[in-house]
């Protein structure tokens, strides 16, 4: 069975590959800042220890360090000393939403329409390729996620389930580069689509429940069908959020 669970990032996703070395450090803080958004790391969550984190993500533990110390400055890490110390996930929802608001405010309509398009067309693909590959264990494995997302009731559950559920389509369909796409665009659009005091995620769960059923069908063209209006559909209400904020 394709399954998320491969350390932190599934399919090596969080390798660093940029040859500036003065760059190295930052590339670091994108990758772990893009697994708290997208839920491969929670809050709470201690992270592994310096050597093991340095080899999966590919760079030196002293780069490491310089990332983990800029995380610390943005409050997104803290690390404790003594018994079970080292480095733990710190994510609070009053962070969370000041974040999401500032990355709402940042973006243009343009720039948020064009995410939606980057989403659409991997999660489109995604969940037409999920359908023509996926097994029985795949299917369940999508409905338990689409039931997560539906049973969240804390802005931060809400957008870890919603993540997982994108990114496992991408599992499913036993594409890396896919996956690799959809962790991209929900890095970027979950942590704003559901950010605390956000409206309720009916609507979505509706929309999950309807992909995973079509995969289960193995209905190619349904299932991409159901995931590109989902995305098209978020990335409006996002866009009437940033207006709203815009004129706020």
């Amino acid at each position: 069975m394709n399954t998320l669970e491969r350390g932190i990032f599934p399919f090596g996703l969080g390798r660093v590959y940029d040859d500036s070395v003065s760059k190295l450090a930052d590339s670091v803080v994108q990758q772990l800042e893009m697994a708290v958004a997208v839920g491969l790391l929670g809050e709470g969550q201690k992270l592994p220890s310096e050597a093991e984190l340095a080899g999966e993500l590919g760079v030196s533990t002293v780069t490491l360090r310089q990332a983990l110390t800029i995380l610390r400055d943005r409050g997104l890490i803290e690390t404790r000393r003594g018994r079970g110390g080292g480095s733990y996930v710190q994510d609070s929802q009053a962070a969370s939403l000041r974040r999401a608001e500032a990355q709402l405010r940042s973006k243009s309509t343009e720039e948020l329409r064009d995410l939606g398009d980057l989403a659409a067309a991997a999660l489109g693909a995604a969940a037409r390729l999920a359908a023509q590959r996926a097994v029985a264990e795949d299917c369940d494995r999508l409905r338990a996620l689409a039931r997560d997302f539906a049973d969240a009731t804390e802005p931060d559950t809400r957008r870890r389930a919603d993540s997982r559920f994108h990114i496992e389509l991408g599992v499913v369909a036993q594409s890396p580069h896919l996956t690799t796409l959809i962790v991209q665009a929900q890095g970027q659009l979950a942590p704003m689509l559901w950010a605390p005091g956000t409206p309720d995620s009916r609507e979505s769960a509706r929309e999950h429940e309807r992909i995973a059923e079509a995969i289960s069908g193995q209905d190619g063209s349904v299932a991409q069908q159901h995931a590109v209006e989902h995305c098209e559909r978020e990335a409006r209400v996002l866009i009437q959020r940033h207006l709203a904020l815009a004129s706020a």
